[in-house]
């Protein structure tokens, strides 16, 4: 038996056909052209007529001649997939090693970034806190009616109520605003009374035109005062009895803007009829520690413009509560009046108040990250002039918003240095 011959994967064999001599082949094939040009045009079967071969694509096998003995090798469609994948891997690997090397290189030729710098300025620094506080008209303060009877009349909300005006009426008797520190807490029926609440009342009869002011300020019930109260009862179309009762008064610190409504007409006036803020707006902000009041303020309004303000009143706000244990003690509310109510007539909302400390004027200063500690002890700045740089020492003043003042020789206003911020 002849040697046998492994066949690799994808490959077969053919044995040669017999061969032809060539010229006997040019004349078969003569004759063939011969007998189609006899019989018409000759028909060639496509392989896409044949049945079970697809019509699109290269033909299913291809043959190669192989050595000199005259076989011939079929390469298979796996064969040729197989080849064009290990194609498609290697360019791809190609293309993944080019992209990473540039990524490498770009990364090399960027390099660090250079160094911040800024200037020395001269400037004014000042020590200050900064709070959070809400401008409106306050909190609602409950009122409730001096006088028992049937609610007869209330103001609408939003209402404003100043000196003379009435609160509301009970059994149609008004209860008047009177402007003061010291609440009415007994019947001024008789000339001889004297005390605080006598130096309101008069006070009050005195502004709505009914006293004279050098009686005004007198803290005696007077006969004039009698007098003048009778005016007063009298354009209130009440009883002329000239007696300041308990219910006829309501005394408070400044005019009112009614808010919350409470009571209806027709119910008894036995609980809070109505709630009243102030009739301007304040802001109000919680304080870790007491301010001291008319202390000045800054009031920077949302739209970044600035007013003026100062502490009104600041009131210890509720105990910590046992849930809460976390923090100090309890905080204190300050209330803020602003100098010109107009420029914050369209404003509500939170705004950032501003208390202004120790001012420094004029010094130098940068900002804290250009310091530099030094080992010595010290700090020092990094000054640049063309392309170097150099360490001067410096001393330190007053740190406030950000910036340090700064002094030592050769530290001058415009001066560039390296900072880290």
């Amino acid at each position: 038996m002849g040697e046998r011959h492994q066949q690799p994967r994808g490959l077969r064999l053919r044995p040669p056909r017999r061969g032809v001599p060539a010229r006997q082949g040019r004349e078969v094939r003569r004759g063939q052209q011969e007998r189609g040009q006899r019989h018409g045009r000759a028909r060639v079967r496509r392989p896409a007529e044949r049945p079970g071969v697809d019509q699109q694509g290269p033909r299913p096998d291809a043959e190669v001649r192989a050595g000199s003995r005259g076989w011939r090798i079929q390469v298979s469609r796996k064969g040729i997939l197989i080849t064009a994948g290990v194609l498609l891997v290697a360019v791809a690997g190609a293309i993944v090693v080019a992209l990473v090397g540039g990524e490498q290189h770009a990364a090399t030729a960027s390099g660090p970034e250079p160094a911040k710098t800024t200037t020395v300025v001269k400037t004014d620094l000042s020590l200050s806190q900064e709070f959070t506080g809400t401008l409106g008209f306050g909190d609602e303060t409950p009122l409730k009616a001096r006088a028992t009877g049937t609610v007869t009349w209330l103001p609408a909300a939003g209402a404003k109520i100043g000196r003379g005006d009435a609160l509301y009426k009970v059994d149609n008797k008004p209860a008047v605003l009177f402007i003061g520190g010291t609440p009415t807490y007994r019947k001024l029926d008789a000339p001889g009374i004297k005390g605080p609440d006598v130096k309101v009342v008069n006070q009050n009869l005195a502004d709505l035109g009914y006293l004279s002011k050098p009686a005004g300020r007198s803290d005696t019930f007077t006969e004039a005062s009698q007098a003048a109260v009778k005016k007063w009862q009298k354009a209130l179309k009440v009883d002329e009895t000239g007696i300041v009762d308990l219910p006829d008064v309501v005394v408070l610190p400044a005019p009112v803007r009614i808010g919350t409504i409470n009571a209806q007409l027709g119910t008894t006036a036995d609980g809070p009829l109505l709630g009243y803020t102030s009739d301007v707006k304040v802001v109000t902000m919680s304080v870790d520690s007491a301010l001291a009041t008319r202390t000045k303020v800054d009031i920077i309004l949302p739209n970044g413009s600035k007013t003026t303000g100062s502490v009104a009143a600041v009131a210890k706000g509720p105990e910590k509560q046992d849930n809460n244990p976390v923090g100090g003690g309890a905080k204190m509310t300050a209330t803020v009046t602003v100098d010109d109510p107009a420029a914050v007539a369209a404003v509500e909302g939170s705004v950032t108040v501003k208390v202004v400390g120790s001012v420094k004027a004029g010094v130098l200063a940068v900002p804290i990250g250009a310091l530099l500690a030094v080992k010595e002890g010290g700090y020092a700045l990094q000054t640049v002039t063309g392309n170097t740089t150099k360490l001067v020492p410096v001393e330190t003043g007053m740190f406030a918003n950000g910036m340090v003042e700064v002094s030592g020789t050769g530290i001058t206003e415009g001066l560039k240095v390296v900072t880290a911020s």
